[in-house]
C-alpha cells in the first residue's frame, strides 16, 4: 500500500482501501495537515463565484448529466468562445495550473489541439495527431471520446506549484483541489450553454504530453468532455 510503502503513520479506511484509493487518501490528509494556509485565510475565487450569483439556477446545476449520445450538429463558435472564456479567466488566478482543447466539430476551428497560454493570452495550435483515437487513448481507452465537441485538459506546471509549497505531495494535492474548482467553474458554464459533459482523472499523461507538446515541468491531471446531447 501507499501509505505503508511511505511509512506514513496512517490508517486508511476501508471504503479508501476497497477502492484502492490510498495514495489520494494520503494526499488529503497531508493537505488537511498543512499549515502553510490558515483555515481562516478567505481565498475569494471570482471565476467561480461569478458562476453562482449570476442567475445560475442550483437545482439545474447539481442535476447535471452525463452524455451518453452526441448530437450530429456542429458546435456553434460563440459556445467555445464562452468556455475559451471561462478558462482564461480561471488561468488568470491560478497561475500554477494550465489548460488545453481538443476540438472536433465546433464551427469555424479546425479538428485540433490548443494549448491555451495565458501570460501572455495566446492559443497554440498543437501539429501532433488529436484525433478520436489520440483522444481516447488519453482518457484510457473510455468509450465517450467519439463525436462532435470539445475536450478540455486541466494540469499543473510545477515550476510554479515547487515555488510556493516545499511539499510535493502538498502541492499535488492543492493542485487537484484546484483543478477540480477550476472543472466545476467550466461545468457551470458548459450547462449554462446547454452542453453536457463526461470527465475522467484517469488520464494518459504521457500521450497527453505528446500531443500538445508539454514540457518536463506540465502534467495533465484532468479531462472533460463537452458535447451538446443527442
Amino acid at each position: 500500500m501507499y501509505a505503508r510503502q511511505r511509512g506514513d503513520d496512517l490508517t486508511i479506511p476501508d471504503t479508501w482501501e476497497k477502492h484502492n484509493w490510498e495514495r489520494p487518501y494520503v494526499f488529503l490528509k497531508k493537505l488537511e495537515a498543512d499549515n502553510s494556509h490558515s483555515a481562516n485565510d478567505f481565498q475569494s475565487h471570482r471565476y467561480l463565484l461569478d458562476k453562482l450569483v449570476s442567475g445560475y439556477n442550483v437545482k439545474r446545476a447539481i442535476s447535471r448529466r452525463s452524455f451518453t449520445s452526441v448530437a450530429e450538429r456542429e458546435l456553434p463558435s460563440s459556445v467555445l468562445d464562452s468556455l475559451t472564456r471561462c478558462l482564461y479567466q480561471a488561468l488568470t488566478q491560478e497561475t500554477h495550473l494550465f489548460a488545453a482543447m481538443v476540438t472536433h466539430g465546433v464551427q469555424g476551428w479546425a479538428d485540433a489541439a490548443w494549448l491555451l497560454d495565458h501570460t501572455p493570452r495566446a492559443l497554440k495550435r498543437s501539429d501532433r495527431a488529436s484525433d478520436t483515437e489520440v483522444v481516447s487513448k488519453i482518457i484510457q481507452g473510455q468509450g465517450w471520446a467519439g463525436g462532435k465537441g470539445v475536450t478540455v485538459l486541466l494540469g499543473i506546471n510545477w515550476q510554479f506549484s515547487a515555488n510556493t509549497f516545499a511539499d510535493p505531495d502538498i502541492a499535488y494535492a492543492r493542485a487537484l483541489l484546484d483543478v477540480g474548482r477550476v472543472g466545476h467553474a467550466l461545468l457551470l458554464e458548459a450547462q449554462h450553454l446547454g452542453l453536457v459533459a463526461r470527465m475522467t482523472p484517469a488520464v494518459h499523461e504521457e500521450t497527453a504530453s505528446q500531443m500538445l507538446r508539454l514540457s518536463e515541468e506540465r502534467d495533465v491531471l484532468y479531462a472533460i468532455r463537452l458535447v451538446i446531447p443527442g
